[in-house]
């Protein structure tokens, strides 16, 4: 016979900030800090079809979108995602070590 026990743990009501998030009062700081609004989703990858709507010159080597309003988006080619610069590090060898 195999008995399972299960607890209950609840968080404080009053906790501000989750492990990873920011509380109110760094949203607050960063914000007037840098002068430009906080975006939880800045590091999110975006589709093709999700990004902005405007003229923009693409590079030739790795798909990279500079838009005339000054955003850039670096195209991912393992996944074909877009994402912010800023937002995540490209991963790129200059050359290949592997090769004779």
């Amino acid at each position: 016979r195999l008995i399972l026990q299960v607890r209950l743990v609840e968080r404080e009501e009053d906790e501000e900030e989750d492990e990873y998030g920011m509380s109110d009062r760094e949203i607050n700081e960063f914000e007037n800090s840098f002068g430009v609004e906080y975006d939880p989703y800045y590091d999110e990858p975006y589709e093709e079809s999700e990004l902005p709507v405007g003229k923009y010159k693409e590079d030739k080597s790795y798909g990279d979108r500079r838009y005339a309003n000054g955003e850039v988006f670096y195209k991912d080619e393992s996944t074909g995602m877009f994402y912010r610069q800023g937002s995540r590090p490209r991963q790129k060898k200059f050359w290949d070590l592997n090769s004779s």
